[in-house]
Protein backbone atom coordinates (compact mmCIF):
# COMPACT_ATOMS: atom_id res chain seq x y z
CA UNK A 1 0.00 0.00 0.00
CA UNK A 2 1.54 3.34 -0.65
CA UNK A 3 0.59 5.67 1.18
CA UNK A 4 1.99 8.82 -0.33
CA UNK A 5 0.62 8.35 -3.55
CA UNK A 6 2.32 10.96 -6.59
CA UNK A 7 -0.52 13.02 -7.68
CA UNK A 8 -1.63 13.71 -10.82
CA UNK A 9 -1.87 17.18 -12.27
CA UNK A 10 -3.66 18.12 -15.66
CA UNK A 11 -2.07 21.46 -17.13
CA UNK A 12 -4.78 24.18 -16.99
CA UNK A 13 -3.22 26.00 -19.56
CA UNK A 14 -2.96 23.41 -22.03
CA UNK A 15 -4.99 20.57 -21.59
CA UNK A 16 -4.52 17.21 -23.64
CA UNK A 17 -5.97 16.68 -27.04
CA UNK A 18 -8.29 13.82 -27.75
CA UNK A 19 -7.11 11.93 -30.41
CA UNK A 20 -3.54 12.60 -30.31
CA UNK A 21 -0.68 9.99 -29.23
CA UNK A 22 0.33 10.48 -25.73
CA UNK A 23 4.04 10.25 -24.77
CA UNK A 24 4.99 9.46 -21.28
CA UNK A 25 8.69 10.78 -20.14
CA UNK A 26 11.00 11.03 -17.17
CA UNK A 27 11.42 14.65 -16.19
CA UNK A 28 12.52 17.25 -13.97
CA UNK A 29 11.11 20.68 -12.15
CA UNK A 30 13.77 22.67 -10.74
CA UNK A 31 13.86 25.44 -7.85
CA UNK A 32 16.83 27.45 -7.83
CA UNK A 33 16.58 29.70 -4.07
CA UNK A 34 19.37 32.77 -4.10
CA UNK A 35 19.36 32.58 -0.61
CA UNK A 36 21.32 35.83 -0.86
CA UNK A 37 18.56 38.08 -1.68
CA UNK A 38 15.67 35.83 -0.92
CA UNK A 39 13.80 34.93 -4.57
CA UNK A 40 13.04 31.84 -6.78
CA UNK A 41 14.30 31.76 -10.42
CA UNK A 42 10.84 31.37 -12.44
CA UNK A 43 10.39 31.35 -15.97
CA UNK A 44 7.49 33.23 -18.02
CA UNK A 45 7.15 31.46 -20.90
CA UNK A 46 6.98 33.50 -24.26
CA UNK A 47 4.62 30.96 -26.25
CA UNK A 48 2.63 29.43 -23.93
CA UNK A 49 0.38 31.18 -20.57
CA UNK A 50 2.98 28.75 -18.25
CA UNK A 51 4.67 30.27 -15.47
CA UNK A 52 6.53 27.87 -14.05
CA UNK A 53 10.32 26.65 -12.55
CA UNK A 54 12.87 25.07 -14.51
CA UNK A 55 11.39 21.92 -16.06
CA UNK A 56 12.75 19.80 -18.89
CA UNK A 57 13.27 16.27 -19.68
CA UNK A 58 15.99 13.52 -18.31
CA UNK A 59 17.91 12.07 -21.21
CA UNK A 60 17.68 7.93 -21.27
CA UNK A 61 19.60 6.75 -18.37
CA UNK A 62 20.65 10.01 -17.10
CA UNK A 63 20.27 10.44 -12.98
CA UNK A 64 17.84 12.90 -12.50
CA UNK A 65 19.91 15.87 -10.92
CA UNK A 66 22.24 15.45 -13.31
CA UNK A 67 19.45 16.59 -15.51
CA UNK A 68 18.79 19.39 -13.06
CA UNK A 69 22.21 20.83 -13.54
CA UNK A 70 21.86 20.29 -18.22
CA UNK A 71 18.56 21.52 -17.58
CA UNK A 72 20.31 24.78 -15.47
CA UNK A 73 22.79 25.56 -17.61
CA UNK A 74 20.88 25.48 -20.97
CA UNK A 75 17.85 27.47 -19.71
CA UNK A 76 19.38 29.64 -17.48
CA UNK A 77 23.42 29.69 -18.00
CA UNK A 78 23.78 29.46 -14.37
CA UNK A 79 27.10 27.74 -13.15
CA UNK A 80 27.36 27.62 -9.62
CA UNK A 81 24.63 25.77 -8.11
CA UNK A 82 24.30 23.57 -5.33
CA UNK A 83 21.53 20.09 -4.65
CA UNK A 84 20.30 20.38 -1.60
CA UNK A 85 17.25 17.95 -2.06
CA UNK A 86 14.74 16.30 -3.86
CA UNK A 87 11.29 17.39 -2.34
CA UNK A 88 8.50 15.26 -4.39
CA UNK A 89 7.27 13.12 -7.29
CA UNK A 90 4.28 14.62 -9.92
CA UNK A 91 2.49 13.42 -12.40
CA UNK A 92 1.43 15.86 -15.19
CA UNK A 93 -0.52 15.53 -18.61
CA UNK A 94 -0.72 18.55 -20.70
CA UNK A 95 -0.80 18.77 -25.19
CA UNK A 96 2.71 19.52 -26.64
CA UNK A 97 2.34 21.86 -28.91
CA UNK A 98 5.73 22.18 -30.42
CA UNK A 99 5.43 18.51 -30.83
CA UNK A 100 2.10 17.90 -31.59
CA UNK A 101 1.18 15.03 -28.97
CA UNK A 102 0.05 14.83 -25.64
CA UNK A 103 2.46 14.01 -22.84
CA UNK A 104 2.91 12.87 -19.32
CA UNK A 105 5.12 13.90 -17.42
CA UNK A 106 6.62 11.74 -14.58
CA UNK A 107 8.32 14.72 -12.98
CA UNK A 108 11.32 14.57 -10.07
CA UNK A 109 10.67 18.05 -8.16
CA UNK A 110 14.66 18.94 -7.26
CA UNK A 111 16.01 22.16 -4.72
CA UNK A 112 19.16 24.21 -5.59
CA UNK A 113 20.71 26.91 -4.14
CA UNK A 114 22.33 29.24 -6.37
CA UNK A 115 26.22 30.25 -4.80
CA UNK A 116 26.51 33.05 -7.05
CA UNK A 117 25.23 34.75 -10.05
CA UNK A 118 27.76 33.97 -12.49
CA UNK A 119 26.51 32.27 -15.49
CA UNK A 120 27.23 31.87 -19.14
CA UNK A 121 25.43 33.49 -22.23
CA UNK A 122 22.18 30.84 -23.22
CA UNK A 123 21.00 30.64 -26.73
CA UNK A 124 18.98 33.07 -28.32
CA UNK A 125 16.49 29.67 -29.01
CA UNK A 126 16.50 29.31 -25.17
CA UNK A 127 16.03 33.39 -24.72
CA UNK A 128 13.15 33.09 -27.63
CA UNK A 129 11.21 30.47 -24.89
CA UNK A 130 11.42 31.98 -22.15
CA UNK A 131 12.20 34.64 -19.70
CA UNK A 132 14.05 34.48 -16.59
CA UNK A 133 12.54 36.11 -13.64
CA UNK A 134 13.68 36.26 -9.79
CA UNK A 135 10.92 36.29 -7.85
CA UNK A 136 10.35 37.26 -3.72
CA UNK A 137 9.60 34.36 -1.69
CA UNK A 138 6.43 35.90 -0.78
CA UNK A 139 5.09 36.33 -4.21
CA UNK A 140 6.42 33.25 -5.82
CA UNK A 141 2.84 31.21 -5.28
CA UNK A 142 1.13 34.50 -6.88
CA UNK A 143 3.23 33.88 -9.93
CA UNK A 144 3.49 30.34 -10.64
CA UNK A 145 0.33 29.45 -12.64
CA UNK A 146 0.01 25.62 -13.05
CA UNK A 147 -1.54 23.83 -10.20
CA UNK A 148 1.26 21.19 -10.29
CA UNK A 149 3.89 24.55 -9.51
CA UNK A 150 1.58 25.21 -7.19
CA UNK A 151 1.72 22.14 -5.74
CA UNK A 152 5.52 22.02 -6.20
CA UNK A 153 5.90 25.61 -4.06
CA UNK A 154 3.94 24.57 -1.19
CA UNK A 155 6.33 21.55 -1.06
CA UNK A 156 9.66 23.43 -1.60
CA UNK A 157 8.51 26.47 1.17
CA UNK A 158 8.64 24.19 3.87
CA UNK A 159 12.55 23.17 3.00
CA UNK A 160 13.60 26.93 2.94
CA UNK A 161 12.55 27.60 6.72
Amino acid sequence: MNLNPIPYFEDEKSKPKEGLPVVEREAVNVVIYDPSVGKVLCLDWSNFNWKTFIIGGVEGEEDVVDAALREITEETGYKNVEFVSEICKTRSGYFAAHKNENRISNATCLLFKLLNDEKDEISAEENSIHTLVWIPIEEVGDFVNLSSQKYLWEKVKDNLK
